[in-house]
């Protein structure tokens, strides 16, 4: 004979379960979320931004009032949020996504300890040979790259060597762990100064994040192009080819000044040289002021 005992069920302890009126909280969350998320997108104005939030309010409202399956609408509701949330800061959404910079990072391809060491000995060596400031920064943002993927890749094999004696160490004789400890006390070390290399390098590194390197080249190029536009303000008569000179010469002016400043910043920002950082200050300051009054001329023109 068997004998049958009480069972006791339990429900869901969970405070989404709860009712507020006939509605679970379960399925008000949906509603009250995405009709805030959605008046939000709509009070922005934009077509986009009122196409989205419409549908994401029609979501929430299917949550909410229709069968217990439309929850799975939820999982799309999300979806279509993180997307709108991170294409609306201009990130593109990929497999792989790398932090956004103002200027893109030439890619680096993984290379072997030996070949490592062969690149960063071939790019000190171009910048001392460089005389262009900004190409020479353009080679130290490479060259800092490569030693950190060398570094990286040394600290790692210190770490497994470091494994590999601590568990030799356990069943060695006293001389030995002697030379064992010694060993390791040195691998530590070791690897304690090309963390320090590793992090000096990574904070250098950061500081190009946040900077255009714009070649003199470009610059020259548009100084050029200006000269030229001013000879044939010089040499024209006629009053409707003259103000289209004038307004490209003003165009081109105003494109020299923000290279010109983008430039001037990324030296400033790169540089540790103080009689040279003194200089770039200046020279900014009257870039700022000249663009500045060109940017008024240009704005009283318009009226």
């Amino acid at each position: 004979m068997v004998k049958l005992r009480e069972v006791t069920i339990i429900k869901d302890p969970s405070l989404l379960n709860e009712k507020l009126g006939p509605f679970k909280i379960r399925k008000i969350l949906p509603l009250a979320l995405g009709g805030m998320l959605g008046y939000g997108m709509i009070k922005k104005g934009t077509v986009d931004d009122i196409i989205v939030g419409v549908i994401v309010i029609a979501a929430s409202l299917i949550i909410t009032f229709g069968p217990d399956r439309s929850l799975s609408f939820e999982n799309q509701l999300q979806a279509m949020i993180y997307y709108y949330t991170l294409k609306s800061k201009g990130v593109k959404v990929q497999p792989s996504m790398g932090t956004p910079s103002v200027e893109s990072t030439p890619t680096i391809q993984p290379l072997k300890l030996e070949e490592l060491e062969l690149k960063i000995s071939e790019l000190k060596q171009q910048m001392k040979n460089e005389k262009d400031i900004i190409k020479k920064m353009k080679i130290r943002r490479e060259l800092l790259n490569y030693e950190l993927q060398y570094y990286t890749s040394e600290i790692s094999n210190i770490e497994q060597r470091i494994q590999q004696l601590k568990a030799k160490i356990k069943g060695a004789d006293k001389i030995t762990r002697d030379k064992i400890s010694k060993k390791l006390k040195e691998l530590n070390k070791k690897r304690s100064e090309l963390y320090k290399m590793k992090n000096k390098a990574n904070a250098e590194l950061k500081k190009f994040e946040k900077v255009t390197l714009i070649e003199n080249e470009e610059i020259n190029e548009l100084k050029k192009k200006i000269e030229e536009l001013k000879a044939q303000i010089k040499s024209t008569t006629d009053k409707k080819k003259l103000k289209e000179l004038k307004r490209q010469y003003n165009n081109a002016l105003l494109e020299y000044y923000n290279k010109k400043i983008l430039q001037n910043t990324a030296l400033l920002k790169l540089t540790n040289d103080k009689m040279l950082k003194s200089k770039i200050s200046a020279e900014l300051k009257e870039l700022y002021k000249k663009k500045k009054e060109l940017e008024k001329k240009l704005k009283g023109g318009k009226k």
